[in-house]
């Protein structure tokens, strides 16, 4: 004859057995959905999502000069561009002749100077 005892013992871990399929059951869709929403968030806070590599490469690629028209940027004759440099959204410009060397700040956003530093050559010390 069979134990009564021993019927209820495979009766517990039959049960036990399906709850503990059930909770890795459960953990793993929530482990799935967790990926998917962090996922979605790492994407949706993206600095550049959905442009070119173009535009990454250039932050004034966006930028048309139908916004603000054509500026006069003043500077003596004979001055010439010696480099020129993206900051952010500010193009530098490195200036030499007509006077002292002067490095001119432009925001091509706004259209116009955002400023200007002269290089003036330090007295000699004796």
């Amino acid at each position: 004859m069979t134990d009564p005892l021993r019927i209820g013992e495979q009766g517990l871990k039959q049960k036990a057995m399906k709850a503990i399929k059930g909770l890795v059951l459960f953990l793993g869709i929530l482990l799935v959905a967790g990926l998917g929403v962090l996922g979605y968030g790492l994407y949706s806070k993206a600095p550049f999502k959905g442009t070119s590599a173009t535009m990454v490469a250039s932050p004034l690629a966006g930028t048309s000069i139908a916004e603000f028209g054509n500026i006069a940027v003043p500077v003596p004759a004979g001055t010439r561009i010696e480099q020129m440099s993206i900051a952010g959204d500010r193009v530098i410009l490195r200036l030499s002749g007509g006077g002292p060397e002067r490095v001119l700040v432009l925001d091509p956003g706004h259209g116009k100077v955002a400023g200007s530093f002269v290089l003036t050559p330090e007295p000699a010390i004796r």
